[in-house]
């Protein structure tokens, strides 16, 4: 029996033990035998970047979106064929953030299938709102403008720090930093991905907005590379956060009920979550594509995968009364279906570690020097970030 080796990221060390059963049919199935190996996301990129540079590890992983562009210009992933994009669905089939993904500018060729998504949104306490005087939720959080005014009535209302944001170091800070930059007409690097554009006055524009929410935002969560806490134990009203609150949220709080409300993020918000890669040097890639087609073509469920709190990627999920029964299910495929994904290039791992460190640093200094001029505290830090990026960027 041939045997194969399949990598998957875990929130918690040892979620990928609940593959196990599904593994276990596919192996009945196709008489593949599939050895386990998960990988905790904090030591995400350092240990999936091995598997390139050294060409030995998995047959087959299930990785961050983001990370398919510097695996694919590092020539260490296999790319689908055409023949098999078909067995999948093809590009129609996925949400367009999700799909796209996959690709290198100008190569036509997709370098990873999409499995899992995250999609970012808010979360909001129903009655604390309704306290405040504000009736219609998803109306109060329409637009950036809007927000800001929702969360001044918050805290005319008695609510001193009414929205909970990520401010340290973690990944998923720049998720929530995205939406405010695209939201104002910025981006992260300029269309041919040879310079930075988040130094360009639209983003700082959007940049100036998002640290604007300092006093809206308790002190105490500055820094913290998880600032859920605050809002789970009802200090804050408002959340940003991804999928994994809202279902391993109300899995482990049955006392949230109807209490707990989601909306999108109002225009533009990140979207990405996992795909499948083929490593270039496995011996079994035919194998390995057979997985990820098995568990690509599972049913649809909420979450979409037992080891995991991300949703389905696929477009017909739309439809399907699991989610348009449920507004938290509805809400969350609703934001893939209209989010945008991070480029795809071959350096964006050092672009995103870089802008992650120095939003991280940049709110430290706000914590520690408030009234310090907000803009002339952004140029400091993103001006000479963008000088240095430029500089690798265009080699």
């Amino acid at each position: 029996m041939v045997e194969i080796e399949f990598s998957v990221m875990e929130n918690m060390e040892g979620d990928a033990q609940n593959l196990l059963p599904l593994l276990e049919a596919f192996e009945k199935q196709y008489h593949i035998h599939v050895n386990l190996v998960g990988i905790p996301w904090s030591k995400g990129w350092g240990e999936i970047a091995k598997f390139g540079i050294y060409g030995h590890g998995p047959d087959v992983s299930s990785i961050g979106t983001t990370w398919v562009g510097s695996l694919a210009a590092m020539q260490a992933l296999r790319p689908f064929s055409a023949q098999q994009v078909r067995a999948m669905g093809g590009a129609e089939a996925y949400f367009k953030a999700n799909w796209e993904s996959g690709f290198l500018p100008g190569d036509p060729r997709p370098w990873s299938i999409p499995w899992l998504g995250d999609a970012m949104v808010f979360y909001y306490w129903k009655d604390k709102l309704v306290e405040a005087g504000i009736s219609d939720a998803e109306a109060a959080l329409s637009s950036d403008t809007i927000l800001l005014e929702t969360l001044q009535k918050l805290q005319a209302a008695g609510i001193q720090y009414p929205i909970s944001l990520t401010t340290g170091n973690d990944s998923v800070i720049l998720h929530e930093t995205a939406h405010w930059i695209w939201n104002a007409g910025g981006d992260f690097v300029s269309p041919d991905n040879r310079h930075a554009a988040f130094d360009e006055p639209a983003a700082m524009q959007g940049l100036h907005n998002y640290f604007s929410l300092r006093p809206y935002i308790a002190q105490g969560s500055l820094g913290a590379a998880n600032a859920e806490g605050l809002f789970v134990e009802r200090h804050s009203a408002i959340q940003a956060a991804g999928p994994w609150l809202g279902m391993l949220g109300r899995q482990q709080h049955q006392d949230w009920g109807d209490r707990l409300g989601i909306a999108p993020m109002p225009g533009l918000a990140y979207s990405g979550g996992s795909s499948f890669v083929i490593w270039q040097y496995s011996q079994h890639p035919q194998e390995a594509f057979e997985l990820v087609s098995f568990l690509g073509n599972q049913p649809a469920h909420f979450p979409a995968s037992p080891h995991d709190h991300q949703v389905p990627v696929r477009r017909d999920v739309l439809h399907m009364p699991l989610t348009e029964d449920d507004p938290f299910a509805r809400t969350y495929v609703e934001s893939l279906e209209r989010g945008k994904h991070f480029p795809t290039m071959r350096l964006w791992g050092a672009v995103e570690d870089k802008l992650i460190s120095t939003i991280v640093a940049i709110w430290a200094e706000r914590n520690a020097n408030p009234g310090e001029d907000l803009d002339a505290c952004l140029h400091k830090h993103i001006d000479p970030l963008a000088q240095r990026l430029n500089i690798v960027l265009g080699n």
